[in-house]
């Protein structure tokens, strides 16, 4: 049986221009618009605390402050944003470099998220050195945040307005972004991992002192464990993801308090926890 003709194309893009990150792809309906794309990097980044390096991450490099004080505070790393010191953030021939200082009653808990690997852009445990390390039950409590369904749905429908560089880059990066209890995007972060763009955000609303009360965070992925950990490690009360989740992320869900809304595989949206 002679196999029926693909009506998709393949165009090459062995002309690509590496150094300035750009390539040709096919666009709009008819698939007949051959525009530019940006192709989006990932680099390494070592988080460096009191001088100590902490871990090396794949990362998008853009908004590196905001994903060192995310990561610190969603990791149990710090409480609070008072008890961590940016110093740096510099660029070498290997990636980036981003050096914090902790405050002296949090700096023995680094030794409990030691991280011996890079961690990989697509996955938010590479390098724990330790099972106990994840301590699934453990995971705090947070005040459930009531969110109606057209404050949720308002917020889907408006998020992709503020994907720029995912726009730029052909849909290769997730977003993130905290909603506040009247369901107004107040942030949004974008990176080529997941977890790296949730850490991001959450630093970003705790740089800028923003109230988490009633608000959620809204991610363009599926609802994994350490999604609902990490949000709730921050004091956020709600999670909306655009894909499905784990059976894992919903017990833990439900386990701590949180509000969980994710996407189903026909596209309805439902309440988990």
């Amino acid at each position: 049986m002679t196999a029926k003709p693909s009506e998709n194309r393949i165009l090459d893009g062995r002309d690509v221009d590496l150094e300035n990150a750009r390539a040709r792809a096919v666009s709009g309906d008819d698939g007949n618009v051959d525009a530019p794309i940006m192709l989006q990097p990932e680099v390494p980044a070592a988080l460096t605390f009191n001088g100590h390096s902490h871990a090396v991450m794949m990362v998008s490099p853009h908004d590196l402050e905001d994903f060192m004080v995310g990561f610190a505070l969603s990791e149990g790393i710090a409480d609070d944003i008072s008890q961590i010191t940016l110093r740096d953030v510099r660029k070498t021939l290997q990636g980036y470099v981003i050096e914090a200082d902790l405050h002296e009653d949090v700096f023995d808990r680094l030794a409990d998220r030691q991280r011996t690997l890079e961690g990989r852009s697509g996955c938010g445990l590479c390098g724990v050195q330790s099972l106990e390390a994840v301590a699934m039950d453990k995971i705090g409590k947070v005040t459930p945040s009531n969110m109606a369904q057209d404050v949720v749905l308002g917020a889907i429908d408006a998020l992709p307005d503020y994907q720029t560089r995912n726009r730029e880059g052909g849909g290769l990066l997730h977003a993130s972004a905290f909603v506040d209890v009247s369901g107004n995007i107040k942030q949004v972060r974008e990176d080529i991992g997941r977890h790296n763009a949730l850490d991001k955000v959450l630093g970003a609303v705790a740089r800028q002192g923003l109230d988490t009360a009633g608000g959620f965070i809204l991610m363009t992925s599926r609802c994994s464990y350490e999604i609902v950990t990490k949000t709730v490690q921050c004091g956020v009360g709600g999670l909306v993801t655009i894909s499905g989740p784990t059976l894992t992320a919903v017990n833990l869900a439900r386990q701590s308090g949180l509000t969980l809304i994710c996407r189903e595989r026909r596209g309805l949206f439902r309440r988990f926890a």
